[in-house]
């Protein structure tokens, strides 16, 4: 959607009455000389609120003469008129919009008016990007993770979709300067950021659903229909590295475009989802001296945010973990104040594992506040879990709550059937069938619980069994929560509980769970030396 355009369309002028829920009558006027956008499915013109001269009946879209009535200038919106056989989504978001109408067979759409600029494909056709600061970029990027959530969870206020056409021309962003608060400061610049036009939004299902939207812009999944979070980020990723300065990052996709014109829209997608974004010229045009690591950091999890396969992708969680971060970062920097605890918090959402290796960034995570450490546990994924966990033994630092999440994030990333080992083929799992699933999440309600007697009772050795056939990547996990079991065993008050038989009833003698040998673990879960 480019800027508006001065357009002497001949059309008629018309005038659009809106019922508020008050019953107050509201109107809205445009002559359609003052083109905002124009795609496949609608045209976008600028309107404005007016009031009528001679106030009369109308119940309906009207042609009106000019000078029956009094033009808000000052009050503009969007007039989206749709070409014949194209309507709204049911599913868009409805708080930046009225209830659609309907002209002669067309539906419209009256919209809020949101002034800024585009995000064009060029860095040369974006003089506004060119001249903001890292900061700026920094907050820019931000908005426009943050602004999906309304979207993505909505949880009471409706299903949660996706936007589900994010591009350059679907995106305004608004250069402010503040005045300033004293006289000796220099004015402040404010970045207002707004998604337009979410026509295409889709509800969130684990169904397939029909694939729509701009093919440079579309994740390779959504061939399969396979609509997520995650293909809105992958979307948003191009206009990312526009913000941080990339050249043209569909430089290589307009190419291969350009030199296969009859090339159908699934091929296209699979080939551009093959060639990739291209980043060159990242960074390139800001005017501070930045600090390298960070722009390194940066670069990977932008990339990491368009990887052609979904899996490789950070979640949404991380995407929001890192730029919040990231401006942070940003800002306490700028106030020279230390700024490690946001640095650590991007490497741990950008998949980095280097961190664990120095203790000092392991004290580091230790001192953060509870509820960010059981949030980034969550990002750390099962092999570095496994890990931490492990080192979070040896340094006797991790409390008890922070323990307890580690392990129960742990279990749960098993039960949801994600990989262990980023080695292993996407395709693959640990299980062949969903039964052991079933069995761990018995044992994450064990342990959740803090059950120790239904875990060593005779239908927790009927789960036991089927545990003994866990993948050896496993086991340590398990060998982890029969540690805590036992611990809580040990502390326990007995009550009354059917004793198992067999090797697994010596696990009913209370004792200090350091007297619980590995071997004897390992029998618990089927493994002996």
């Amino acid at each position: 959607m480019g800027e508006s355009t001065k357009e002497n369309k001949g059309n008629s002028s018309t005038v659009f009455p809106v019922t508020q829920s008050n019953g107050k009558i509201i109107y809205f006027f445009s002559d359609f000389s003052e083109t905002l956008g124009s795609g496949g499915s609608a045209d976008v013109y600028k309107g404005y609120r007016c009031e009528l001269k001679n106030p009369k009946a109308i119940t309906g879209p009207s042609v009106i003469d000019i000078n029956d009535v009094i033009i808000q200038h000052n009050n503009p919106v969007a007039i989206k008129l749709y070409k014949p056989g194209y309507t709204p989504s049911p599913y868009r978001k409805s708080s930046n919009s009225y209830l659609p109408l309907e002209v002669r067979g067309r539906m419209v759409l009256i919209m809020k008016f949101v002034e800024g600029f585009h995000i064009n494909p060029a860095i040369d056709d974006n003089p506004e990007i060119k001249s903001m600061t890292f900061f700026q970029a920094v907050d820019a990027a931000w908005q426009l993770v943050i602004g999906l959530n309304p979207l993505h969870y909505r949880n009471s206020k409706g299903t949660s979709v996706v936007h589900g056409d994010i591009k350059g021309s679907n995106v305004k962003i608004k250069i402010v300067k503040e005045a300033p608060s004293d006289d000796h400061k220099p004015a402040k610049t404010k970045i207002d950021v707004e998604y337009l036009d979410d026509d295409y939004s889709k509800p969130i299902l684990a169904i397939p659903q029909i694939v729509q939207g701009t093919p440079e812009h579309l994740a390779l999944e959504l061939l399969d229909g396979d609509y997520s979070e995650l293909s809105d980020f992958y979307a948003l990723g191009p206009l990312l590295l526009s913000i941080f300065g990339a050249k043209n990052p569909f430089k290589t996709m307009l190419e291969f475009r350009d030199n296969h014109p009859a090339m159908g829209y699934e091929g296209l997608v699979k080939h551009y989802a093959e060639l990739g974004y291209n980043p060159e010229g990242l960074f390139g045009h800001f005017k501070e001296v930045l600090d390298n690591s960070l722009c390194e950091l940066l670069k990977k999890f932008l990339l990491q945010m368009v990887a052609r396969e979904k899996a490789l992708r950070p979640s949404s969680d991380a995407i929001l973990e890192f730029f919040t971060a990231l401006r942070q970062k940003c800002l306490f920097t700028e106030q020279g104040e230390d700024a490690s605890v946001f640095s650590l918090r991007m490497r741990i959402a950008a998949g980095e594992a280097t961190w664990l290796e120095d203790k000092s960034q392991r004290q580091l995570f230790y001192s953060l506040d509870q509820t960010v450490q059981n949030r980034l546990i969550h990002l750390l994924g099962p092999q570095k879990s496994f890990c931490f966990y492990e080192l979070c033994t040896q340094d006797k630092a991790l409390n008890q709550e922070g323990i307890s999440n580690l392990i129960r994030v742990l279990l749960k990333q098993l039960i949801e059937n994600k990989q262990f080992n980023n080695s292993v083929s996407q395709s693959q799992s640990f299980f062949k069938s969903p039964v052991m699933q079933k069995e761990l999440q018995w044992l994450l309600s064990c342990y959740e619980e803090k059950n120790w007697e239904a875990f060593f009772s005779k239908q927790g050795d009927v789960f036991k069994n089927t545990l003994k056939q866990a993948p050896q990547e496993i086991i340590p996990l398990i060998t982890i929560v029969v540690e805590q079991l036992t611990k809580e065993q040990s502390h326990a008050v007995p009550r009354p509980a059917p004793l198992s038989q067999g090797s697994h009833a010596l696990f009913m003698k209370k004792r200090p769970a350091t007297a619980f040998s590995s071997t004897e673990r390992a029998i618990v879960v089927g493994y002996e030396n």
